[in-house]
């Protein structure tokens, strides 16, 4: 695999700039869910990386998990992957056609290791992580599960989803199932393998940079917590128990950080810390979530669905910048390659990517090279709504609705749990008939005022850049019908998911 990429991927010497990769996704993390935002959370390692990193404050993700990951590992729009919805347990999965992020890496003589959520598709061995280029995987395939037990309901089944994938290609002959995990915190495991990672890469392969894939179950549902880390203050229940697991996601980041400090690492790595959607309020599993003062939540293009949070610290990002050019999911791909390894993508490396190079404007606090973004459409589970446009100026043009309720958030606080709602959104009607609607988000970053009627002109251009997107789509992944529905395996610890179709 090394040797294949290398002809294709320019620059294959070990430089010794080359940093180490830390890549943590927190799950259906809300924009108002971290410290220095809300008195809610607390996240002192989340705001440290603030104050002593790069905030990205115009940062766009996928309305839901497996768009969002597969833009993060392609650098390629669901437009172009086919993956426009959450994966469920049917035979989808992300396209063996697509090149991912760490098989490119690999090709720059990077060790890659992924640990935790996958929800890119297992239905045959070929689409889990080791055969997407990563040398292990230690974690779940599906989109969500109880934390404790590890196990998700099937129809009207408890099916257990937790496993250890050691090495490259490993199939049914290599494959673990992790039945000792059950009645641990999946927080802890994953901050535990993480750490166990780093302290073998550094015995090992001391020479070599690391890249390591942190997809931590948090903040998904179900709402679950050690009581530790509950805050009492926090009347609301629910937004307690987020909280709580707010604090412990942060808390194990933390340790991850003390453990690259202790190895020698933590100087020459680059953390990154992303959601992969808005936090969930109403549609897909809420979560407890707030995405104040942002509109709609996790499946919708509403801001709430979309624009999420980001971070990055590490060797030569500038101290406490928060950066407002407009950084999209599709960006870390060539943002990672081409400016931070100084890498040159062959064209024939990968299929042509929507993302861009942003390194050097991060670095010099400089204007985005990029112009717009595209919002796709909303998950299929609240509708085929959008598409939607936003642009480097502001405007953002809604076609179809934004998909779910779509109304504004609670505001949270500490002592009240969330308090009262300001109103339904005022364009309701006009979106539920599926008329376009446009707003100038620098202006009005809460999506309430429609403004089609006054800027008609503006509203026409950005429908024919929406079209000169969507002119190329390709279809949506479709079941592969060669391939029998889900079977459950079954062992004499009880029933457990894995791939079924061979």
């Amino acid at each position: 695999m090394r040797l294949l990429l290398g002809l294709f991927v320019h620059g294959l010497a070990i430089r010794p700039s080359q940093p180490h990769i830390v890549f943590h996704i927190i799950d259906d993390w809300g924009f108002h869910d971290i410290g220095f935002r809300s008195e809610q959370m607390h996240t002192p390692t989340l705001n440290m990386f603030h104050r002593e990193g790069v905030t990205l404050e115009q940062y766009y993700v996928l309305p839901t998990c497996s768009p969002s990951r597969a833009t993060f590992l392609t650098g390629r729009l669901p437009l172009h992957t086919g993956l426009n919805s959450k994966l469920t347990m049917a035979p989808t999965a992300l396209p063996l056609g697509e090149t991912t992020l760490p098989s490119l890496l690999q090709g720059e003589g990077y060790r890659t290791h992924a640990v935790g959520k996958w929800h890119l598709g297992f239905y045959r061995k070929e689409y889990t992580p080791t055969f997407r280029g990563f040398e292990s995987w230690y974690g779940y395939y599906g989109g969500g599960q109880d934390y404790f037990t590890h196990k998700v309901l099937i129809g009207k089944k408890l099916v257990f989803d937790f496993h250890r994938h050691p090495q490259p290609f490993c199939g049914p002959k290599c494959a673990q199932v992790e039945w000792s995990a059950a009645g641990k915190y999946s927080t802890k495991l994953f901050t535990e393998e993480a750490i166990r990672v780093i302290r073998r890469h550094r015995a090992e392969h001391p020479g070599e940079p690391l890249f390591l894939y942190q997809a931590w179950q948090n903040v998904h549902a179900p709402i679950q917590a050690p009581k530790h880390f509950l805050d009492w203050e926090i009347r609301n229940r629910t937004r307690r128990r987020h909280a709580a697991m707010v604090k412990s996601v942060d808390e194990a980041i933390g340790r991850i950080n003390a453990a690259l400090e202790y190895e020698g690492m933590l100087d020459n790595t680059l953390v990154i810390v992303t959601t992969d959607n808005g936090g969930a309020v109403h549609e897909c599993k809420p979560n407890g979530a707030s995405n104040h003062p942002l509109r709609g939540g996790k499946c919708s293009i509403w801001e709430g669905g979309t624009r999420g949070t980001a971070l990055i610290k590490g060797p030569q990002v500038p101290r406490g910048l928060v950066w407002r050019g407009l950084f999209h999911a599709s960006d870390w791909l060539p943002t990672l390659l081409e400016g931070v390894l100084g890498t040159v993508i062959a064209p024939e490396a990968t299929k042509p990517l929507d993302g861009f190079n942003l390194w050097h404007a991060l670095r010099t606090n400089a204007t985005s090279p990029r112009e717009d973004i595209y919002y796709g459409v909303a998950d299929e589970v609240v509708g085929q709504h959008g598409p939607a446009l936003r642009t480097a100026e502001g405007w953002k043009l809604v076609l179809n609705g934004g998909g779910g309720v779509g109304d504004w958030p609670e505001v949270p606080a500490r002592r009240l749990g969330l308090g009262k709602q300001p109103g339904k959104p005022a364009v309701w009607g006009l979106l539920s008939f599926g008329y376009p609607a446009l707003f100038n988000l620098l202006a009005d970053p809460s999506e309430r005022f429609d403004l089609s009627p006054d800027e008609p002109e503006v509203a026409f251009a950005l429908r024919k850049r929406l079209l000169h997107y969507t002119r190329h789509a390709a279809p949506n992944l479709e079941r592969n019908t060669s391939c029998g529905r889900l079977q459950l395996r079954r062992s004499p610890n009880g029933l457990w998911l894995g791939p079924w179709c061979t």
